[in-house]
């Protein structure tokens, strides 16, 4: 399985994203959060036991990895409302979620919404 990258228009804004689709079906969607001050390649061979068999999904968020930065996009309601268009407008499916640092505060407070 391998990640096919590219950047991405997200309602206004270039993102570097990645998804790898699973080998034999069509699996549920998991969308990778990077933690702070790294980026998504970071997960590259480390959950892949875990995510096999899933549909992956991950992206830079703005000023992290390849993805420029943007006014306050290091703020967090910057980037909880970056992870929500992401979620609306590209996964556009319920999905899991795995974050680490930064991120893992945004899977809470984005699975505290959906209920």
């Amino acid at each position: 399985m391998k990640y096919q990258r590219k950047y991405i228009e997200l309602r206004g804004q270039r993102i570097w994203a990645s998804e790898m689709k699973p080998r034999f079906r069509s699996g549920d969607a998991v969308v990778l959060l990077h933690g702070g001050m790294s980026q998504s390649e970071g997960f590259d061979g480390r959950l892949k036991p875990a995510v096999k068999g899933f549909h992956v999904y991950s992206y830079d968020r703005a000023g992290h990895g390849r993805s420029p930065d943007q006014p306050g996009s290091f703020h967090f309601d910057f980037q909880l409302a970056e992870a929500i268009a992401y979620l609306e407008d590209v996964i556009k499916e319920p999905s899991h979620l795995i974050g680490y640092s930064r991120s893992e505060e945004h899977t809470s407070e984005l699975q505290s919404l959906r209920h």
